[in-house]
C-alpha cells in the first residue's frame, strides 16, 4: 500500500515578530489602544537573573602602559567545575564608558589551552621584539603619558 504524495504548500515569507507577537512589519498601535497600553506596560528582562553569582576563587589583573586594564578570574560554576575568565578592559574616548572583551575558558580545556599560552609566550622569549621597535614603543607611551597628564591637569584646574 503506498502512501499518497501530499503536494507542496506556498511557502510565506519570514517575519520576525515583535514582542507583542504580531508581524514586526506591522502596522504599529494607536496610542490609545489596548495593544499600545499592554506594549508600553512590559518592562525589559533585567540582564541578570536571581541565580546567585558564581564563587570567584582566585582573581589577578594589570593595568597596561596604555589605556587598557587585563584581568583573570577563576571561578566555580553551580555544577563545581572551575573556569577561567579572560578581561581586558578599555575605556572609549568618546563616551567614556568602559568596553570589556572576556574570554572565557572551560575547565575541561585547561590542559590545552595553557599548553598553547606556554608555547606562545617560549616563541616570545625566543623572537624578541627588535630594539628600534621597542624604543620607538617606549617613545610613543612616554608622549602618551604626557599628554595625558596635562589633559588631566587641565580637567583639574576646571
Amino acid at each position: 500500500m503506498s502512501r499518497p504524495v501530499s503536494q507542496p504548500t506556498a511557502q510565506r515569507p519570514f517575519q520576525p515578530r515583535s514582542q507583542s507577537g504580531s508581524p514586526a512589519n506591522s502596522r504599529p498601535a494607536s496610542p490609545g489602544s489596548s495593544q499600545a497600553c499592554a506594549q508600553s506596560k512590559q518592562q525589559p528582562k533585567p540582564l541578570s537573573s536571581n541565580k546567585p553569582e558564581h564563587k570567584i576563587l582566585f582573581q589577578n589583573f594589570f593595568k597596561s602602559v596604555g589605556p587598557r586594564t587585563y584581568a583573570a578570574q577563576v571561578k566555580e560554576a553551580n555544577n563545581g567545575n572551575h573556569y577561567l575568565v579572560l578581561t581586558e578592559g578599555k575605556r572609549d574616548d568618546k563616551t567614556g564608558e568602559i568596553r570589556k572583551t572576556r574570554l572565557f575558558v572551560f575547565g575541561e580545556d585547561f590542559p590545552q589551552f595553557f599548553q598553547m599560552i606556554k608555547s606562545t609566550a617560549e616563541f616570545i622569549k625566543a623572537n624578541p621584539l627588535a630594539a628600534e621597535v621597542k624604543q620607538r614603543r617606549e617613545k610613543f607611551w612616554a608622549k602618551q603619558a604626557k599628554s595625558d597628564s596635562t589633559t588631566q591637569a587641565a580637567r583639574n584646574a576646571r
